[in-house]
């Protein structure tokens, strides 16, 4: 890659994790690797990663980040390269085969990008590529009753086409994994914006 293209992705990055500071999505992605719960070794899927600028606070895992944002892909493996593995392309069916059994997976800012129809096939996909003892997690732009006005206002001019209820997502979930733990992160002043975050396990295989 020549130098110039290197900077480019770098500064594409930046952007982006500083827009994702600003609106507190940095905040909400740290409450969901405490979630995750990983230990070291185990094998992880991030659906979505980015440029995974919280790389650096996994301990040593067995890491696969998936996006189709060349930007984010070349700027992660410019940075983590050398202790992950990252794709410029979905994550499908023959990565799965390939690349399954997982501990931990992570889907931030993902769900509220696709539709319904996508979104079931996705987690379906994800619940057969998962150890039955591991966890999804899952962080998404939501609508509810009792948001603050800010946190409304930034959720309805989100750049995703799919922002749901709670109940919708948790119905979506629910066709994959028996068990679904939600929470409402960071409708606060410190963040600006709230998600909503599902911890999925017991996922169901046909």
């Amino acid at each position: 890659m020549a130098l110039s293209s290197h900077l480019l992705d770098r500064g594409h990055a930046a952007l982006y994790v500083l827009s994702q500071r600003l609106v507190g999505a940095d905040l909400a992605r740290r409450e969901c690797l405490e979630a995750l719960d990983l230990r070291p070794g185990d094998r992880v899927l991030d659906i979505g990663c980015g440029p995974a600028y919280y790389f650096d606070r996994l301990p040593a895992v067995d890491y696969h980040g998936f996006d189709t944002d060349r930007r984010h892909i070349a700027a992660a493996r410019a940075r983590h390269g050398d202790r992950a593995r990252f794709y410029d392309e979905p994550f499908g069916e023959l990565h799965a085969r390939a690349l399954a059994p997982f501990d931990r997976v992570l889907m931030l800012g993902l769900l509220h990008h696709v539709d319904d129809e996508v979104a079931s096939s996705l987690l379906s996909l994800v619940a057969r590529s998962l150890r039955p003892s591991g966890r999804v997690i899952t962080l998404d732009t939501a609508l509810w009753e009792g948001q603050s006005s800010l946190a409304r206002l930034i959720a309805k001019n989100d750049r995703g086409d799919y922002i749901r209820p709670p109940q919708a997502f948790r119905r979506l979930a629910s066709q994959s994994f028996g068990r679904i733990e939600e929470r409402f992160v960071g409708d606060t002043l410190r963040m600006p914006a709230s998600h909503f975050m599902m911890i999925l396990e017991s996922p169901r295989v046909a």
